[in-house]
């Protein structure tokens, strides 16, 4: 969600009273996490591959917590950030799979793919490394083929919210304006006093 001139509201505020900024962001929040909870749920919870069921550190842990911050800001896309829903792979006891953040991002980076694997070391011996053959570009075709999406990237939760942006919009919008008229009143009846 993006407004101009919030960052500048956003210090006057933090100057005249701390609280009413708290207020503002438990507003933003209580509006908005519902909807970042139902793009998590629309998650699968069950692997988009086959491949994706093992114990490994790329294993599917299903369905992503969503949390929401209220963080005025400037954007990389220009204008001013003024939400943010971030969605993180589950976890479990043994650790967490990074299986979800893999495949939300599949063939979204641009860059080029590499001949050779970083040097490791196994079984004691270093300089160890490894052709690597394709099996990305694989991976990216697997999940694109799992959930078609248009563009690149962002196949389950960022899809999802791109399809409810005017949703988000609007409930960030209403809390905003609840907030206005909450605030509106109480420095009517201050005044009053």
């Amino acid at each position: 969600m993006r407004a101009e001139g919030v960052a500048s509201v956003t210090r006057e505020l933090r100057s005249l009273d701390r609280k009413a900024v708290n207020e503002l962001r438990k507003h933003m929040r209580a509006a908005i996490l519902p909807i970042a909870k139902e793009i998590a749920g629309e998650v699968p919870s069950q692997a988009p591959l086959s491949g994706m069921n093992h114990s490994g550190v790329t294993r599917w842990t299903g369905v992503p917590k969503a949390s929401v911050s209220f963080t005025p800001g400037k954007s990389r896309g220009g204008g001013t950030r003024l939400l943010g829903m971030k969605f993180t792979g589950g976890t479990s006891r043994s650790g967490g799979g990074i299986g979800f953040d893999y495949s939300e991002l599949a063939g979204s980076s641009k860059r080029p793919g590499s001949q050779f694997s970083k040097v490791y070391s196994r079984g004691g011996y270093g300089g160890q490394q490894h052709r690597v053959t394709g099996q990305g570009r694989a991976f990216n075709a697997g999940i694109k083929a799992a959930k078609p999406i248009r563009g690149k990237g962002g196949f389950f939760v960022f899809d999802s919210a791109l399809k409810k942006h005017s949703r988000i919009e609007g409930l960030g919008k209403t809390a905003i304006d609840q907030f206005m008229r909450d605030a509106t009143n109480d420095i009517q009846r201050l005044r009053a006093v």
